[in-house]
């Protein structure tokens, strides 16, 4: 989860006690970065990578 300010509940809790506004959701847990044949053929898409995050 994505907040405005820094979520300051323990980690064991199940839900945001704090009072931070959540922004968003994270989709998926690794980056997703480029194939080796795309890194060969652009060297820009070397340090590229896509983060996907779900607007609330």
């Amino acid at each position: 989860m994505m907040h405005y300010g820094k979520c300051t509940c323990p980690k064991d809790l199940p839900y945001c006690i704090c009072g931070a506004k959540q922004i968003g959701k994270i989709i998926n847990k690794k980056p997703i970065e480029a194939s080796k044949e795309e890194k060969q053929n652009n060297s820009r898409s070397k340090s590229a990578k896509l983060r996907i995050l779900e607007k609330i």
